[in-house]
C-alpha cells in the first residue's frame, strides 16, 4: 500500500515499492520546468534532527522511487519527510518544495 493524503502525509506498508512524480508549482499555480542540472531530495528521518533514514535523489525524469529495501528494515511507525529543489544542483539556491510532513510506515502482513 502506498497512499499520499490531502495533507501531504504518505502511508507505506513495509518493504512495498512506491513511485512518486515530483512536479513544482509556484504560488501562482504556474509549473517550474525542472532542468536537467536541478537536484530533488527527498528525505525521511524519525524526527526533524534526528539522521536521515531514506535519502533518495528524483530520477531523471522527476520520480523518486522508494524500493522495497528502503523501508524494510526501519521500524513501523511515524516519520517526518520533506521534499527540497537545489537549482542547477547549487547550494545557493536551495527551496523546500514539500515543506515537513508525516510519513508512515505500517507492518505488512503477506510476506
Amino acid at each position: 500500500m502506498f497512499v499520499i493524503q490531502k495533507d501531504k502525509k504518505i502511508i507505506i506498508t513495509k518493504g512495498d515499492t512506491a513511485s512518486i512524480f515530483v512536479q513544482v508549482v509556484d504560488l501562482d499555480n504556474k509549473e517550474y520546468e525542472i532542468k536537467p542540472d536541478d537536484v530533488i531530495t527527498f528525505t525521511v528521518r524519525k524526527s526533524a534532527n534526528s539522521e536521515a533514514s531514506i535519502s533518495k535523489t528524483a530520477t531523471s525524469d522527476h520520480y523518486i522511487i522508494l524500493e522495497p529495501t528502503d523501508t524494510k528494515d526501519l521500524k513501523t511507525g511515524l516519520y517526518v519527510y520533506d521534499v527540497q529543489l537545489k537549482i542547477g544542483g547549487s547550494d545557493d539556491a536551495i527551496y523546500t518544495i514539500v515543506p515537513q510532513s508525516f510519513f508512515e510506515i505500517r507492518n505488512e502482513v503477506t510476506r
